[in-house]
């Protein structure tokens, strides 16, 4: 019964120790509500890509980034007629913010700057990037294309 005793204590111990090692190794949750994939954005657009998502970890977050960049990808809709005062222009937005540091969970809306009206038409990435305060990182990616139409903004705020 002696020797039992402290052998469930170390039992014990081990198990929560490994629990907390858990916590400290699992990346940020990033849940990207919007856009949805391949959604079009209007060149032009003063309001930018609307951006939802929601970020989690155990042990809480630390900063998280925005990256939207050109695709590479082409699109048959690309009207010089629409853009005939300046040469397109790959847009690109990045940004970082730590206004989630220390906490467990975090909701994001968030719009880009505006899309200039000679944003090359196409394909375009956008990637968020997460890091909890131990360091560990995720990302997700998503596709949206920028169109030459006009788009209906349900969310302008």
């Amino acid at each position: 019964m002696k020797k039992i005793f402290p052998l469930a204590i170390l039992l014990l111990m081990g198990l929560a120790f490994s629990h907390c090692k858990h916590d400290e190794t699992d990346a940020p949750v990033i849940t990207l509500e919007e856009p949805e994939e391949g959604q079009p954005f209007t060149a032009g657009s003063e309001h930018g890509v609307h951006m939802e998502f929601d970020l989690e970890d155990a042990s809480g977050l630390n900063w998280y980034k925005i990256d939207i960049h050109y695709g590479g990808g082409h699109s048959h809709s690309l009207s010089l007629q629409a853009q005939p005062l300046s040469e397109p222009v790959q847009w690109s937005y990045q940004k970082t913010y730590d206004d989630a540091k220390g906490l467990k969970n975090h909701h994001v809306h968030v719009h880009s700057e505006a899309i200039p009206a000679n944003a090359v038409l196409g394909e375009y990435h956008l990637g968020i990037s997460a890091t909890d305060v131990h360091g560990n990182e995720a990302t997700v990616y998503r596709t949206f294309e920028i169109v030459d139409y006009p788009v209906e903004d349900d969310d302008e705020d």
